[in-house]
């Protein structure tokens, strides 16, 4: 078991042992690259983050974008790490190779392709569903017909397909996500 695996369970017991914990500018079990919590996002973030099934590499500092502005704005993003989060839509269902993810609170906006580098690792082939966070590199591109049309047997919706059945859409080559909440 990873050390802050540990730490976070230790760190819960506290609280099912009613011992209060003071906020303060770092929050043990704050995700790598996210700010602790702070009295204005006490709220909204878990003062115990929820235990997750990592895959690929452990996630680094890399600056934290919002998925609807990386989703804006992919060009300002191109060719460099960053970490965001959202929910999967949907996965390969043959070896977990890809996977398209949403924003965590809009089931009908535009989603997002996500790659694994260099084929390094699948995600779980019953991932949808699951909330996740992925560092990685976001490109624009374009696929072919016959791309697309794997994507599609698989499940997967593409965006702006042109006539010839080809497609741009932007993509994101994750090098390690964090899976939360998957159904086994």
């Amino acid at each position: 078991m990873e050390a802050r695996h540990v730490v976070v369970l230790l760190f819960s017991g506290l609280f099912a042992c009613g011992t209060e914990v003071q906020k303060g500018p770092a929050s043990v079990g704050a995700p790598a690259g996210e700010p602790a919590a702070t009295e204005e996002t006490a709220e909204e973030t878990p003062a115990v983050e929820e235990p997750f099934e990592l895959f690929g590499d452990e996630l680094g500092n890399s600056k934290v974008v919002s998925f609807e502005e990386l989703l804006a704005n992919p060009t300002a993003y191109r060719g460099k790490k960053v970490i965001t989060s959202g929910v999967v839509r949907q996965n390969c269902q043959k070896k977990g190779c890809w996977m398209d993810v949403r924003p965590a609170d809009d089931r009908s906006a535009t989603s997002l392709t996500v790659r694994f580098k260099d084929y390094g690792f699948f995600v779980p082939l019953n991932s949808r569903g699951a909330r996740v966070r992925m560092e990685g590199v976001t490109k624009v591109t374009s696929m072919t017909a016959e791309e697309v049309q794997h994507m599609e047997d698989e499940g997967a919706e593409v965006p702006g397909k042109k006539a010839d059945g080809s497609a741009e859409v932007i993509e994101f080559t994750a090098s390690g996500v964090e899976m939360r909440g998957r159904k086994k």
